[in-house]
């Protein structure tokens, strides 16, 4: 399997397992000072310092996995959902398809710009 299917495959199973890791453990995430956290932010972050550093420092593997825990609300994100349901409602189902869609498409081309 090549580098650019790996890079595919570890972000889908990231999203599944927080998928289900988020549904079985139903727990409303961190608070600091009035400032609820989210999975994705630590992905989206996390994302960005991986493309910052990756002069000096690239792993695909990481990549896929901050980029999937990012992509998993990316649905609640665009709907502004507020609850649990609406993390896992068919609107938001549809978006996190459309971006893996587009995903899929360009993961060559990431992982290309990634590793450069």
């Amino acid at each position: 399997m090549n580098l650019y299917d790996k890079y595919y495959l570890i972000t889908m199973l990231t999203i599944l397992i927080t998928r289900v890791f988020v549904y079985i453990f139903n727990k409303p995430s961190p608070t600091i000072k009035n400032f609820r956290t989210h999975h994705w932010m630590f992905g989206f972050l996390f994302t960005i310092l991986l493309f910052c550093i990756s002069n000096f420092y690239t792993n695909i593997y990481l990549l896929s996995i901050s980029m999937g825990i990012f992509l998993d609300e990316i649905g609640f994100i665009i709907i502004k959902g507020k609850t649990h349901e609406d993390n896992y409602s068919a609107k938001s189902f549809m978006i996190l398809m459309f971006f893996l869609i587009i995903l899929f498409i360009f993961r060559k081309d990431i992982v290309k710009f990634y590793m450069h």
